[in-house]
C-alpha cells in the first residue's frame, strides 16, 4: 500500500492578497458613501417634489374655490343690494336677466318668496329647463336658505346638453336682515371644468376634482366624469373621503393613479364646498432628476474601483510590514482577546486601515454585548415568569407584569388590557409609571377589535409594528406622546384570549421579533397564573360559602324552638345577600 504525498495549493503572494483587499475596502466605502448621498439626494427630492406638489395643489385648490365663491358673490349682491322681492315682477325679472348678462356660468334663476313659491324666473335656454331647479332642488336647499346660509348641491349631468350643472342658492332678506325668500341659480360647472383643464401638474401630470363621495366633478376626460365615475380606490382621494374634517395641508404618497400610472399624488380640500382638488405627478418624471444622479453615481463607482485596483496593485509591496503586524493582532483577536487594538503604522493608507480595523473590533465588541445583553433578557424573562407563578392576586399580578417587564427590557411602556367578558372590550388592568396610572384610574378601555391591542384579541395573534407612524390602524394615546414603536401580545388559554399584553418603544425599530418571541413567552405564563388567580378566587368563595353555611347550621341547631330557628335562619340569610353570597344554602 503506497502513501501517495497530498499536493498543497500554493497560497497567494501578500501583494495579491493586499491588493483584493485594498479593492474590496475601498469599494466598501465607496458604496457606504454614494449610498449615503443617493439617500440625501433622494430625501431632498422626495421634500422638493411634496412642496411643489403641495403648492400646485394650492393653486388649484383656490382657482376652484374662487369660481364656486365668485357665483355666490354674484347671487348675493344681487340679493342683498338689489332687495328684488320689493320690486316689480318686471324689475325683478330684468334683475335676474342682469345677472345672466353678467355671468355666462349662471344657466337658470329662480326668485323665490318667503312660501318657496317662483316670483320670478331668468333663463339662458327655455322655461321648460327653469323648471329643472325646482325638480333638483331638495328639502335641504329651503332649510338651510331659511337658517340664512348658502346652498351648495351635487353635481348632475343635463339630459338634453350633457353639461354638469350644479344647484346653488342664497337667502334673499330686507334691510333689517330678516328672510324673505330664496335666490336660485344653475351653475353651468363646464366653465370650472375649462379651468381645471387648464392646470399645469409638471410636464405629465394630472389635476381632477372629487366630492366626498369620491366621485369625479372635474377631469381632463370629461367622458369619465359624465359617466359619473367613482374613484375612491384611489390612496389620496381614500384618505380625503375618510377625513372627517378638512385640513390645512397634507402630505404625498406614490400609489397607481387615475390614468393606472405610479404617480406622486396629494389633495387639498376646498372646505365649502365639500370637494378636494388631487393632482399627480408621474413617479418617472418627478424623481428624474434623482435617476439621474444614480447613474451618475454608479459610473463614478466604476470609475473608483478601477482607479483603486491600480493603486492596490501599487501600494501592496510596500505594506507588507505593517500588515504582518495587522494580520497577528487580528489573529489574536480571533483567539478571543476582543479588547486588542491594532497598532497604526506605517503609510497612511495602511494606517487608515488599521483605523477602520480598529473601528470594526470596536463594532465587534458592541455586538457581542449586545447578544449578552440579550442572554441577560431571556435569563430576566425566565426569572419573572417564575416570580408570576407565586402570586395569587390577580391586581398583584398584573402589577408586577408590567413593571418586571419594563424593568427587565427597559421599554418605554408596558401596560395589560384584560377582556371584559360582557362587552368583549379590552379593560386596562395595569400600566408602568404615571401614564398607565392615570389610565388605569380613569377605567381606560378599548374597543374591540379597534387598535392594535383589539386586532391581537381578535385575532389571538401577536401584532408588530415597528414604526407607528406607518400604521393606519395604530391609536395614539395623548398620555404616551414618545411611543414609536409598539407589539401588542394576546395573552389566551389556548384558542381563548383573557387579555392583551401591550408593549412600546420610543425608537423606530426599536421592536422586533426578538421581543414578539420573548413577550409569547411571558404571556403564556401570564395566561396560566391569571387562571390560576381565578381558580384560588373561586376556592376562597366556596370556602367561604361553606364556612358560612356551617356557622348558620351551627346556630339553628343550638336554637330550642322554631321560631327562633326561622328567625336565625332569616338573620343569616339577610346577611349572606347583603355580602352577595346568595347561593348560601341552609343544611
Amino acid at each position: 500500500m503506497s502513501i501517495q504525498a497530498e499536493k498543497r495549493r500554493p497560497a497567494r503572494s501578500l501583494a495579491t492578497i493586499l491588493t483584493f483587499a485594498f479593492l474590496a475596502l475601498s469599494l466598501a466605502v465607496l458604496v457606504v458613501a454614494i449610498a449615503s448621498q443617493m439617500v440625501f439626494n433622494y430625501q431632498s427630492q422626495r421634500q422638493a417634489i411634496a412642496g411643489k406638489q403641495q403648492s400646485i395643489a394650492q393653486g388649484a385648490a383656490s382657482a376652484v374655490a374662487g369660481f364656486v365663491e365668485a357665483r355666490f358673490g354674484r347671487l348675493e349682491g344681487a340679493a342683498r343690494l338689489s332687495h328684488p322681492l320689493s320690486n316689480s315682477q318686471e324689475e325683478q325679472e330684468n334683475i335676474l336677466g342682469g345677472l345672466l348678462g353678467l355671468d355666462p356660468a349662471l344657466r337658470n334663476l329662480i326668485l323665490l318668496d318667503s312660501r318657496d313659491q317662483a316670483v320670478a324666473k331668468g333663463s339662458r335656454v327655455s322655461q321648460a329647463a327653469v323648471e329643472n331647479i325646482l325638480q333638483q332642488a331638495g328639502s335641504e336647499l329651503f332649510v338651510q336658505v331659511r337658517q340664512g346660509d348658502r346652498y351648495i348641491g351635487s353635481m348632475y349631468v343635463d339630459e338634453i346638453t350633457s353639461e354638469p350643472m350644479m344647484i346653488m342658492a342664497v337667502p334673499v332678506t330686507n334691510a333689517f336682515g330678516e328672510f324673505q325668500g330664496t335666490l336660485m341659480a344653475e351653475v353651468n360647472l363646464k366653465f370650472m371644468w375649462d379651468l381645471v383643464d387648464q392646470l399645469e401638474v409638471g410636464e405629465t401630470g394630472v389635476a381632477y376634482v372629487v366630492d366626498k363621495e369620491g366621485d369625479l366633478i372635474a377631469f381632463g376626460d370629461v367622458a369619465r366624469v359624465l359617466r359619473g365615475e367613482n374613484v375612491e380606490q384611489l390612496n389620496e382621494v381614500a384618505e380625503f373621503t375618510r377625513s372627517s374634517a378638512p385640513v390645512d395641508e397634507t402630505g404625498t404618497s406614490i400609489y397607481s393613479g387615475i390614468n393606472k400610472v405610479s404617480v406622486v399624488g396629494t389633495y387639498v380640500p376646498l372646505g365649502t364646498p365639500d370637494w378636494a382638488v388631487v393632482t399627480e405627478l408621474p413617479v418617472a418624471e418627478a424623481y428624474r432628476d434623482f435617476t439621474r444622479s444614480v447613474v451618475v453615481s454608479a459610473a463614478i463607482l466604476v470609475a473608483m474601483a478601477m482607479l483603486a485596483g491600480f493603486i492596490g496593485v501599487t501600494a501592496a509591496r510596500r505594506l507588507a510590514v505593517p500588515l504582518i503586524n495587522l494580520t497577528e493582532t487580528a489573529s489574536r483577536i480571533a483567539e478571543g482577546e476582543t479588547g486588542l487594538q491594532a497598532k497604526v503604522e506605517g503609510p497612511r493608507e495602511v494606517s487608515t486601515l488599521a483605523s477602520a480595523f480598529n473601528d470594526m473590533t470596536s463594532q465587534l465588541r458592541e455586538l457581542i454585548a449586545g447578544l449578552e445583553g440579550r442572554t441577560r433578557a431571556l435569563e430576566t424573562s425566565t426569572r419573572v415568569s417564575q416570580r408570576l407563578s407565586t402570586i395569587l392576586d390577580r391586581g398583584q399580578l398584573v402589577a408586577e407584569v408590567v413593571k418586571q417587564v419594563q424593568d427587565a427590557f427597559d421599554y418605554y411602556h408596558v401596560h395589560i388590557y384584560l377582556i371584559d367578558e360582557a362587552t368583549q372590550d379590552l379593560v386596562m388592568a395595569g400600566g408602568t409609571g404615571t401614564a398607565g396610572q392615570m389610565l388605569l384610574a380613569s377605567g381606560h378601555k378599548i374597543p374591540s377589535g379597534r387598535g392594535l391591542t383589539g386586532r391581537a384579541a381578535a385575532t389571538n395573534s401577536p401584532v408588530l409594528v415597528p414604526d407607528v407612524s406607518q400604521e393606519e390602524g395604530w391609536l395614539p394615546n395623548p398620555l404616551l406622546p414618545e411611543t414609536k414603536s409598539e407589539v401588542a401580545v394576546p395573552i389566551a388559554m389556548g384558542e381563548r384570549a383573557l387579555g392583551v399584553l401591550d408593549v412600546q418603544h420610543n425608537v423606530v425599530g426599536g421592536l422586533g421579533e426578538a421581543d414578539v418571541d420573548l413577550l409569547q413567552s411571558i404571556a403564556g405564563q401570564v395566561a396560566v397564573a391569571l387562571q390560576n388567580t381565578r381558580l384560588f378566587a373561586e376556592a376562597q368563595r366556596r370556602a367561604e360559602r361553606q364556612t358560612r353555611v356551617n356557622l348558620v347550621t351551627q346556630r339553628i341547631q343550638s336554637t330550642t324552638t322554631v321560631e327562633d330557628a326561622l328567625q336565625v335562619a332569616v338573620r343569616e340569610l339577610g346577611r349572606a345577600v347583603e355580602a352577595g353570597e346568595t347561593s348560601v344554602r341552609l343544611a
